[in-house]
């Protein structure tokens, strides 16, 4: 069956892919070293009115950093008011707070613009990258600014109180405190999809498999999880992630209808024959070899299968989308 997009429901609009932080679980492989690229505020409109036309009447703004670019924030707040889309709120991880009055006057100033709540990530990775100081900096500013503040999430504040607030502590220091059981503790507190950089992170709590094992288990195809928009997102190149497959794209243009297997191969193949269909396709193809130490997941697999399509110059197609997302690994 194609993949076809033709309703969306939640989501959200990645604004920039480059952020201070390098967090080990990030889903999009965001951190200093990605282009510094922001979403304008036509490509903003765009996507907005696309998923307008589609079902979806609310969205987030996220990324990387949304705030590192306040400027090109408030376009995207312009582009949100412009199409009529509802801003949820905007993510942060307070990454560019310093000053707290500078704070309040820059929130201020963005509420006029339409931010009415700002998501602000809390956990001991992004500890690691942002001291607590500067955490809870920017939602006492937010809420001086009368902005609502989302915290994401909050039971780790317990956690991180333990270290020094003025400083990071990268992860490592948590397995020292806490134990080498943490990384699987992390995983029922809260829920992490496994994609992006998290394998490396919580391999050692859930393990790998070998490919056989992961090819045995798979589901004859990928459809539900390409198709699922409960918590889709746009980005601002003008490209659709399908579901949480981070690293994978079509064009926005494209929602809608179905996908041409010409243009999109990758995802075609995936929609209709899973990853067992693109495992078959890069060996016997581009002659992709398993790694031994085997996967946490299909979806390790797939990435893994995707990052040796994309050093063989693998790009007939945009699938593989962004190209810096494969160069991070």
């Amino acid at each position: 069956m194609a993949l076809c997009v033709s309703s969306l429901r939640s989501g959200g609009l990645i604004a920039s892919y480059q952020c201070q932080s390098a967090c080990p679980h990030c889903l999009y492989r965001s951190g200093p070293g990605r282009s510094p690229d922001y979403i304008d505020q036509e490509t903003a409109a765009a996507c907005f009115a696309k998923a307008l036309s589609l079902g979806a009447g609310a969205m987030h703004v996220g990324g990387g950093e949304p705030l590192a670019d306040p400027l090109g924030l408030a376009g995207v707040l312009a582009a949100a008011a412009e199409t009529g889309m509802a801003i949820e709120y905007v993510e942060t991880s307070g990454s560019w707070y310093d000053d707290a009055d500078e704070a309040v006057e820059l929130l201020t100033e963005l509420r006029s613009m339409g931010l009415g709540s700002l998501l602000v990530s809390i956990s001991p990775m992004h500890n690691g990258f942002v001291p607590l100081s500067k955490t809870l900096g920017t939602m006492a500013a937010a809420r001086a600014a009368g902005v609502a503040v989302f915290p994401w999430q909050e039971h780790f504040l317990a956690d991180l109180r333990q270290f020094d607030p003025e400083t990071t502590h990268p992860f490592a220091a948590y397995l020292h405190r806490f134990g080498p059981g943490y990384p699987a503790e992390i995983l029922n507190r809260t829920w992490i999809h496994l994609g992006g950089r998290a394998f490396d992170l919580f391999a050692p709590a859930v393990g790998r498999l070998p490919v056989e094992t992961i090819l045995a288990k798979a589901s004859p195809d990928c459809l539900r999880e390409l198709s699922d928009t409960s918590h889709f997102h746009l980005d601002l190149y003008g490209d659709y992630v399908p579901g949480l497959c981070s690293g994978l794209a079509f064009r926005a243009d494209d929602l809608g209808q179905p996908l041409d297997s010409e243009r999109y191969p990758i995802l075609t193949t995936l929609a209709e024959s899973g990853i067992a269909g693109l495992y078959e396709y890069a060996a016997a193809l581009e002659d992709y070899k398993p790694r031994p130490q085997g996967y946490v997941n299909k979806c390790e697999l797939c990435q893994d299968i995707r990052q040796h399509l994309s050093e063989r110059g693998w790009f007939e197609s945009n699938e593989l989308s962004p190209p810096e997302f494969y160069a991070s690994i």
